[in-house]
């Protein structure tokens, strides 16, 4: 992918507290919470939304949709370090109790923007964000550094909303840092072929139609 580099939009209308470290809620006790905490407060310039969602600081939700920012004093109550600086954010959707919480706001679209990239937690698949500008679903990947990203280029320059939240089927995501980059990032489509490339060789050297057959190459051979 190469340098992450950041861009900078126009003052005013820029996105505002992408890393999360403008929270003002005063920090709980070592192993202590907040419940229910007040959004303004834990997300300055970002709206929660979700019907039913609730939220908390350092806290774990039950069953219901959440939107938990982890952060100091530490040890927090659910047990959260946070993946960079004092604070991270949490999505919490157990798939059955109304939409998926999310998080949004609207700003301008660095120009010259390729893409956008952001930090989570070890393990974490593309597919358990959903990154949507505008309403429109941004395909993601992993890139380098812990980071999944996806391509925005066509929104460089405008004002969009920008959406983060989890897939309707249910799902955490534990996340950090966002970040708008002039890097490029390969098209989802690239992996996906290469991927499905290497698994249908593995396929042929290993069983294939001919049952203990394998072709490469042009020469075909029995096991």
């Amino acid at each position: 992918m190469g340098s992450l580099a950041l861009l900078q939009s126009v003052s005013g209308q820029d996105y505002i507290n992408l890393n999360f470290e403008q929270a003002t809620i005063a920090p709980t006790p070592v192993g202590g919470w907040t419940y229910p905490a007040d959004p303004a407060q834990l997300f300055p310039g970002w709206t929660v939304g979700g019907a039913g969602t609730v939220v908390s600081y350092n806290d774990l939700s039950i069953g219901a949709p959440a939107v938990d920012l982890m952060g100091p004093n530490f040890p927090n109550f659910a047990g959260y370090t946070p993946l960079q600086g004092s604070y991270s954010v949490l999505f919490q959707y157990f798939g059955s109790a109304g939409p998926s919480p999310t998080l949004s706001q609207t700003g301008l679209v660095p120009l010259g923007a390729q893409s956008i990239n952001f930090l989570v937690s070890s393990g974490t698949s593309p597919t358990a964000a959903v990154v949507t500008l505008n309403g429109i679903s941004i395909p993601l990947v992993s890139v380098s550094g812990g980071r999944l990203a996806g391509d925005i280029s066509t929104y460089a320059g405008s004002i969009a909303q920008l959406t983060l939240s989890t897939p309707g089927s249910g799902g955490w995501l534990y996340f950090d840092d966002i970040r708008f980059s002039s890097s490029q990032i390969p098209e989802p489509s690239i992996f996906s072929l290469f991927g499905l490339s290497i698994l249908f060789l593995l396929w042929l050297r290993t069983g294939g139609p001919g049952g203990g057959r394998w072709s490469l190459g042009g020469h075909t051979r029995q096991r």
